[in-house]
Formats: C-alpha cells, structure tokens, sequence
C-alpha cells in the first residue's frame, strides 16, 4: 500500500498504481491526479486492520505521512526504523559503530546562542534533527560565520516547518556534525524480503561552490551509474546488516570523499526522492521505481549499463527564495520554460502546499546546461 499525503502526488504515481491496483491510503486531504479512479482505502483501515499493514508493502509520497504512520502503526518495525532514521543524532549514534571517528554534537535552537564557536571544529554543517528539502541547513566554514549561521537556521524554520510534521522537520533539536568534503551522490532503493538491497536510481547533487545547500541541481546518467554502482551496493549491505533492514523502501544521501570513502549523510525513510522526482529513472532509463518496489523486481542494470547512450538526464526543484516566500509572488512559468534546452516535462506545483513551485525533467549531452543552470537568478522569473 501506499500513503498518500502533501505536498503533491505526481500524474505519473497516479497512473502507476491505477495500473498496479495498488491500494492507495490519504493520510490528509490533498489533491490525487486520477482520484476516482484509484483503489483508495479509508485511513481507519489501516488502524483497525494493522495486521494486514504490518504484511503489506509500505510506501509514502512524502515524508508528511510519518506522522500518520506514527499514529496507526507504531510498533511496526519499518515505522520504528524510519524514526530512527528521520533523528540525525539517533542515526549519528547508530552509524558510530561503522564510522567511530565521525565528529558530531546534538543541541537545541535555544542552546545555540550560547555554544563556544571556538570550541567546534569547522568547516562544519548546522541543521535541524531531522529535516527535508535542505530546510535551516547551512554549512559554516570559519567560527566568525556562527553567528550568522545560526540566524539563517531560525528564520529558515520559523519560515517552513509549519508546513511539516514534527517527525519530519524538527523545529528545536538540532545536529552540529562536520563537513564531509567530495561527491554528493542520491540513491533511490529499497531492501526486500530478504534483506537484500535493490538500486532503482544513482543521481549526482549538483552544486554551486562549497557553500551551496540547495537542492536545486540533481542529473543521472550511465556513466555516472556504473561509475559507483558497486561501491554504493556494498555500502547498502552493511546499513541493511546494521538496522536489519527487510521490504524498506529509501532515499539516501552520501558523500564520496576525495579519498575514496562513502559516507552516509542521511537516510530518507519509507519514501523515494521527494515530489516525484524519483520519476527521472523513468527518462533515463525506463525504470518505474514504484513498479518494482510494489512488485519485488529488480532492474536489469546490466543491460541498461550496457548501452551506449550516456545523456545527462536532470531534475530541477526550483524554490521560492525564503525572503519571497509567503508574500504571494507569481512565477513566469513560460519564460522560465525557454530558458532551458530540451525539456522532458515541466510540472508545476501547487504554491500554498510547497516553496518548490515547479519540478522541471530535461535531458542534454554533457554537464554544460547543469552548471549554467547552477548559476541563474530565478528571481528574474518572480513577478
């Protein structure tokens, strides 16, 4: 089964499990592309028959479903897993084990005042406990950056967290943990019944300098793929074997460092790369996570990999600047549109459930667009 809840369920998940018959749950009142056409379940069902929960697939389209989750089923093991997950410090504490020398230190909003800059190790990186969409995130470089590291984390959740659980956007508890220097890679997987993990994507995150945080730029391509394929598949066999991972659905975030070394940033649970953007396997690659995930398949990435085509598929979350957000701004959503190459789909979401006000698929040769794009003002398209 699947929770549906905000900010936006995707045209395509809509048809994939209409296709798939596959029971769908609203966590909350929102708007479902193809809604009487879907099998859509009461949410009391899953309270009142938990046991059929507890045997079912789970997948979310967002991360606001943990609440309901958390709610109807709290003893399920994968629920259980996914609080973990979604407590950076929790989840820094558990990872101890396989990265012993990892520096990180758990605070509070209010606390952070109060914190002895000279006493922390920078560069380092601030952010709330748990978080989505780089919400209150930024990297500080030096101890003189602080203090202004430390006001851009309040505004920024002053500014969104009301639009999110407290499981999945914590509003006091934060993490201060060091930088990790390297590649930022995003993997879409799940593990089976077996405890097996199963890759449905591997994407680049994309960034301007070292400061950036934005979750504007990610690509994948063949390339890119057979590039760590391996390395990330082995990294998954040890997180299964620590958390006894079995029929968990994930979005990863990792580091690969200038020394070779995959590092966990953190674990998405029960979800796949947020408003549909998971749906560029689709572009690249003919590969419908949903489908496998519901149907316990793996893709054959032999055969993919094998292909000679090595085009950069893209996907653009564009966000309303936080000193834009809320005051009613309209997007140029036509010129904006011009301003790429070949655009696969231009999907506009719904500006009151989210600061993302469209998720843009393209496809080019090589890296040059990506990096141009890094570099524009999306404010010339604000009105």
């Amino acid at each position: 089964m699947i929770i549906l809840a905000r900010p936006s369920v995707s045209p395509y998940l809509s048809k994939t499990l209409f296709e798939l018959g596959e029971p769908a749950i609203l966590a909350e009142d929102i708007k479902v592309p193809m809604k009487p056409a879907l099998r859509l379940e009461p949410a009391q069902v899953i309270v009142e028959k938990p046991k059929q929960a507890y045997q079912s697939l789970i997948l979310t389209s967002s991360e606001n479903a943990l609440a309901f989750l958390q709610d109807a089923i709290p003893h399920d093991d994968r629920v259980l897993k996914a609080r973990l997950f979604k407590d950076k410090v929790a989840f820094r504490r558990s990872l101890a084990k396989l990265y012993p020398e990892f520096y990180f230190k758990e605070t509070t909003v209010a606390e952070l005042p109060a914190l002895d800059a000279a006493a922390l190790r920078f560069p380092l990186v601030i952010k709330p406990a748990a978080g989505i969409s780089s919400i209150g995130v930024r990297r500080v470089e030096r101890a003189a950056d602080w203090k202004d590291a430390i006001a851009f984390l309040a505004h920024d959740l002053a500014t969104y967290a009301a639009n999110y659980a407290g499981i999945v956007v914590d509003a006091q508890k934060v993490i201060v943990e060091e930088w990790i220097p390297g590649i930022e890679l995003a993997v879409d997987c799940y593990f089976d019944a077996k405890a097996e993990p199963v890759i449905l994507n591997v994407m680049e995150h994309m960034f301007r300098d070292a400061a950036d945080t934005s979750d504007l730029v990610y690509y994948t391509r063949r390339s890119l793929v057979r590039r760590h394929y391996q390395a990330i598949q082995e990294f998954l066999v040890r997180l299964g074997d620590l958390f006894d991972l079995k029929r968990f659905p994930m979005h990863l975030e990792l580091r690969l460092t200038p020394h070779g070394q995959l590092l966990p940033i953190e674990v998405n649970p029960l979800r796949f790369a947020g408003l549909g953007t998971t749906e560029i396997a689709e572009y690249a690659y003919a590969i419908n996570v949903y489908k496998h995930f519901f149907r316990e398949t793996r893709p054959d990435w032999d055969a993919i990999l094998a292909e000679p085509d090595d085009s950069v598929y893209t996907f653009l979350c564009t966000d309303v600047p936080t000193e834009k957000y809320g005051t009613g701004v309209r997007i140029d959503d036509r010129a904006l549109w011009k301003s790429f190459g070949e655009v696969l789909e231009y999907r506009m979401l719904d500006e009151d459930e989210t600061s993302t006000f469209a998720v843009i698929f393209l496809r080019a040769d090589d890296l040059e667009e990506n990096r141009r794009l890094l570099a524009v003002d999306l404010t010339r398209f604000m009105q």
